[in-house]
């Protein structure tokens, strides 16, 4: 039998470092010997230290669900039309290999699968002094686990459950290994001997939405994005469609952001509406807004490439990112054309004259306003301090985009403009 830790069950008062408090199963009075038995192992290796507090779990990883008729595919949800009944094992299973692959070792868990329902002999099993439902809690402790007491680490206490080893547990042809106890404890009498396991190809529960059969099946990615498993998936769907009946949906996670994508799209064009808006009001035209506003997507180029040499997934937080550096990208060409048209107001220098020497002189503040940005993210960006994973996407993407920025600014924006209003295009001299 093995024994496993279920995690801290909250601060205790101070203790010795190893105590051990065993508990008595609830199922009665007759199983404590065996409860005893078992938790024999545990204590002395609890009081010899070969019991250690589990590492805190980390993060789960990225899920995605895969719904169908039969079966599912990593990454992916498939749901089932009314008529699902129709399809076979065989096609939807040959279209969940190719798809699982793509969770590149990620862990995989479908509902649905074989099962093995027991049949109790109360005959033989009233010969070794068992009854049916002794059997079933035998099986149900070595299968589940029984609570066996507690373990105290470091003022922590920890659970303990008793169970079989994953390799009998998992493997149905040795179910009938397990050994039972008799109730007079003098020999230990294995299951096969009560009972038999009938294999069966059915399905451990049934899953519907809006009255349609569904299949779920849900998938860790691993070590890789959820982008590049997506393309996967969609490419391994693609070479097997579904047959007539079924459709396929993805879902999970991938679902979810595609929805946030959605979202942040429409903030993305408020945004620019509202920048342009404010624009208009201190330019008093539409040729510059636009003008400064097309060199944000040109900005977007540099975030994106600096999202991809460090292999950072296009998620919520670099999304924000991009929004993020629609404003600070006006902000510097505002800076440029304001000096601009005060200088052709103020002298009546032409438009390519005074554009020249804004550059010239409005070059320090915004090289100096751009550095600020980017050393005050730096820190997120190199994942330094509590909670920096988080929001190291939107430093990313807002340094990638600011350092390719400020020679569109200096560049992008006065050739364009020049070239839309001319070289020798003026305003009226102020007072006139």
């Amino acid at each position: 039998m093995g024994a496993r830790g279920h995690g801290p069950r909250g601060n205790r008062s101070p203790a010795p470092r190893h105590r051990w408090h065993p508990r008595a199963h609830p199922g009665g009075g007759r199983d404590q010997p065996t409860d005893r038995r078992r938790a024999r192992p545990i204590r002395d290796a609890a009081e010899s230290g070969g019991l250690r507090r589990p590492a805190q779990a980390p993060e789960p990883p990225t899920a995605l669900e895969l719904r169908g008729h039969r079966r599912g595919a990593a990454a992916d949800e498939r749901r089932a039309a009314p008529d699902a009944h129709r399809v076979r094992a065989d096609p939807v299973g040959r279209r969940e290999r190719p798809c699982r692959q793509r969770a590149s070792g990620g862990d995989q868990a479908l509902r649905p699968g074989p099962r093995r329902p027991r049949s109790v002999w109360p005959a033989e099993a009233n010969k070794v002094g068992l009854t049916p439902a002794a059997v079933s809690r035998g099986l149900s402790g070595a299968l589940l686990g029984v609570d066996a007491g507690q373990i105290f680490l470091d003022d922590r206490s920890i659970g303990v459950r008793v169970r079989a080893p994953d390799s009998v547990r998992f493997d149905p042809l040795r179910l009938g290994a397990i050994t039972l106890l008799s109730p007079d404890g003098r020999a230990p009498v294995p299951v096969a001997s009560v009972a038999r396991f009938t294999p069966l190809d059915t399905r451990a529960e049934l899953l519907r939405e809006n009255q349609q059969q569904m299949i779920l099946m849900t998938a860790d990615l691993g070590a890789r994005g959820l982008g590049s498993v997506m393309t996967d998936v969609k490419a391994a769907l693609a070479k097997n469609p579904p047959p007539p009946g079924i459709r396929v949906e993805l879902g999970g996670q991938y679902a979810s952001q595609q929805t946030a994508f959605r979202a942040l799209l429409l903030v993305l064009g408020l945004a620019a509406a509202s920048v342009v808006g404010v624009m208009l009001v201190q330019f008093e035209s539409f040729v510059e807004p636009l003008v400064v506003l097309l060199a944000a997507p040109l900005s977007f180029v540099g975030a994106m490439a600096l999202l991809l040499v460090t292999r950072t997934a296009l998620n919520v937080s670099s999304f924000m990112g991009l929004i993020l550096l629609v404003g600070l990208i006006v902000k510097n060409g505002i800076i440029l054309l304001d000096f601009t048209r005060l200088r052709m107001r103020a002298e009546g220098t032409t438009l390519e004259a005074a554009i020249r020497e804004a550059a010239r002189v409005r070059l320090r503040p915004i090289l100096m306003t751009t550095l600020c940005t980017l050393f005050g993210l730096l820190p997120l960006a190199l994942g330094i301090g509590a909670g920096s994973e988080m929001q190291r996407p939107l430093a990313l993407a807002v340094i990638g985009g600011l350092a390719l920025s400020t020679p569109i600014t200096l560049f992008a924006v006065p050739t364009l403009l020049v070239a839309i209003r001319g070289r020798t295009f003026t305003l009226p001299r102020a007072g006139r």
